[in-house]
């Protein structure tokens, strides 16, 4: 039997006018970041001012998730749209608590 990468993780997409709240829920792994690719394609073709980033729902994130969240933030701040984390799953901030150096972001990104 195999799984969709649909159904190890849901990416939702929430819009209020120029701004968007995508929110991750399930895993982030190898099977799972291209859907998170095509997801902030879809996003950034909207032309969004700001992306409040919900990964309170993110129960796992191995490396390869890492640097997709990487990818994710990179793409974001290379079009000057303003990236803001509205919650993280506390097992991933204990992973990047461990990681510290390798964190996908960078202030003022992790700022309320």
């Amino acid at each position: 039997m195999t799984v969709r990468a649909d159904e190890l993780l849901q990416a939702h997409t929430v819009w209020w006018g120029h701004t968007v709240l995508l929110r991750l829920d399930g895993e982030l792994d190898i099977a799972t970041a291209p859907l998170v690719d095509r997801t902030v394609t879809a996003v950034l073709a909207g032309r969004p001012d700001t992306v409040h980033l919900d990964l309170a729902g993110l129960g796992f994130c191995d490396m390869t998730g890492l640097h997709a969240l990487r990818r994710l933030t990179d793409r974001i701040h290379a079009t000057g749209t303003a990236l803001h984390l509205a919650g993280m799953h506390p097992r991933l901030h204990y992973t990047l608590t461990l990681l510290q150096g390798l964190s996908p972001w960078t202030p003022p990104v992790l700022q309320d």
